[in-house]
């Protein structure tokens, strides 16, 4: 049940990005947590999300010929931060939101949901 769940979340976020505004750019939220309990490991992740997005831009030219920006919040692996992180990111045009906390999963899944059909 649980698999079905975070599977119906992946989706709903992804089709969040539907709803933001049109932009010459691929938009790609990082709700990062270089702060708080596990810190340690989400420096290094952020640091390679960013740079494989770099690495695309400076590369190829982005995806397809279109510029890539990476959107960075801080949640500090913190529930509440990582909504608000949503909340602050998701008119951006975010073409996926990955989460990287079951907290903040299971609570931007009815908020991702809702938006989907605004």
């Amino acid at each position: 049940m649980k698999h079905k769940q975070l599977a119906t979340a992946a989706i709903a976020l992804s089709m969040v990005a539907g709803t933001g505004t049109a932009s010459a750019d691929l938009v790609f939220p990082s709700l990062s947590y270089r702060t708080g309990p596990y810190a340690p490991n989400g420096i290094h992740f952020a640091d390679g999300y960013e740079d494989y997005f770099t690495l695309l831009n400076e590369r190829d030219g982005g995806i397809g010929g279109v510029p890539i920006r990476v959107v960075e919040c801080e949640t500090g692996y913190n529930t509440e931060k990582g909504v608000e992180c949503y909340e602050s990111t998701k008119g951006e045009g975010a073409l996926v939101y990955q989460p990287l906390s079951t907290g903040i999963t299971y609570q931007l899944i009815p908020k991702a949901t809702a938006d989907i059909y605004r």
